[in-house]
């Protein structure tokens, strides 16, 4: 890794501050409306299909849910892994038992389930939001290299943005202030001028020297 100059390590050493404080329920917070509307698609393709079964099983998942009890909450989404590995319920089943592992600072477990969505389930939308939160989660445990390929490139093109960014906060935290500033700027180029998360973006540029 290149040497920085002082100003550029105090930099480096204040955007990894930001992060250890506030960087993996940013991307949450950004992705978390998402995950309602995936849902909706996953309900609307039961509606289309035979699936009886899996919504009764998923029903299991939402009690779990409501009642914050993320044991049961996996041990309902799993029996669905075993039962309906095929439905697009069972996808949504296992991202929220990833965020409830999570919530209850059970990384292993939330990298377990979203690492199932990543390779199962069937829309490119659903697989680049569990690759977005599996990023999260490997940075949260050090893991910065696999959290920057987790967000190489994107299925879905309105992830572009969201990858581009989570591959800068890899980068940067890392310590590779150039990588950041590209993976940073390349976002910008990906999201809507009225993305919630723009601003936040140039500002991690501005903190890189950018």
């Amino acid at each position: 890794m290149a040497a920085f100059d002082l100003q550029e390590q105090e930099q480096i050493a204040e955007l990894k501050a930001w992060w250890a404080k506030w960087g993996v329920a940013v991307i949450i917070a950004v992705v978390a409306a998402l995950v309602g509307y995936f849902g909706n698609m996953g309900y609307r393709a039961w509606q289309k299909s035979q699936g009886t079964a899996a919504a009764q099983a998923y029903m299991a998942v939402e009690a779990a849910e409501l009642a914050k009890d993320p044991v049961k909450l996996r041990a309902a989404a799993d029996a669905m892994v075993k039962a309906h590995s095929g439905h697009a319920l069972t996808a949504r089943a296992m991202l929220q038992a990833a965020k409830a592992a999570f919530e209850a600072n059970k990384l292993d477990e939330a990298k377990t389930a979203l690492e199932w969505v990543a390779a199962n389930a069937k829309e490119d939308a659903v697989i680049d939001l569990a690759r977005l939160r599996l990023a999260a989660v490997l940075m949260d445990q050090k893991q910065f290299d696999a959290a920057a390929k987790m967000v190489d490139t994107a299925k879905a093109d309105s992830f572009a943005g969201l990858f581009a960014e989570a591959r800068g906060d890899a980068l940067a935290l890392k310590g590779d202030a150039a990588g950041a500033k590209s993976a940073y700027q390349f976002a910008l180029t990906k999201l809507e001028k009225e993305a919630p998360n723009r601003e936040l973006v140039e500002t991690k540029l501005s903190a890189l020297g950018a």
